[in-house]
């Protein structure tokens, strides 16, 4: 459970991943995945993992990447990772934000 300062320090990192984008700056935070039970959105007991949104990783998620677009300013993604994945995926984000695709 986030403490009354983990919930702030939440907060303010969100408020600077979104003010930075409205001023053109593509943001990626990432924070702790309180109370996230999985990787992806997937129903696994009816119809196991979609590959069109999960990789199909079985591991609980530790943390959420949240994305802001400079196009948008808005935060676009949330993505929840597993400690297994989080250098894959800031990898990704990090070769979209080098060509231009977050802008």
């Amino acid at each position: 459970m986030n403490t009354p300062l983990d919930t702030f320090l939440s907060d303010q990192a969100l408020a600077t991943g979104r003010d930075l984008a409205a001023n053109g700056t593509p943001t990626v935070v990432v924070l702790p995945a309180e109370g996230s039970c999985s990787w992806c959105d997937c129903d696994v007991v009816a119809k196991e993992h979609d590959p069109r949104f999960c990789a199909g990783c079985p591991n609980d998620a530790a943390m959420a990447m949240h994305i802001y677009s400079a196009a948008t300013g808005q935060r676009d993604w949330d993505i929840l990772l597993c400690p297994g994945h989080k250098d894959d995926a800031m990898r990704f984000i990090t070769a979209i934000v080098a060509s231009g695709g977050l802008r």
